[in-house]
């Protein structure tokens, strides 16, 4: 199963924006597990690779510092499950 987490803070504009997409994420796709991560609430979950908010790491690969188009993130997500059934 992918994973997608999306980290997030409460000083940061486009935060929800991004907690918006993470939401339209989770209804598009049911193969994929989504993971808003409020960095306020959890630093100590920042991995080392998030160096700013919002970021979207799909599967332990950082995929977007700030906001990427809807459409952008769907063909990351989709091109991901389609590796996913080959291996």
């Amino acid at each position: 199963m992918l994973r997608l987490e999306v980290y997030v803070s409460g000083h940061c504009f486009g935060c929800p924006e991004a907690r918006r997409l993470a939401g339209a994420i989770a209804e598009r796709f049911e193969s994929v597990t989504v993971r808003v991560v409020d960095l306020d609430a959890e630093p100590e979950a920042r991995p080392e690779r998030v160096i700013a908010v919002p970021a979207y790491v799909l599967d332990d690969k950082l995929v977007s510092l700030g906001n990427p188009r809807q459409r952008d993130l769907i063909k990351e997500i989709e091109l991901a499950l389609g590796a996913e059934k080959v291996i």
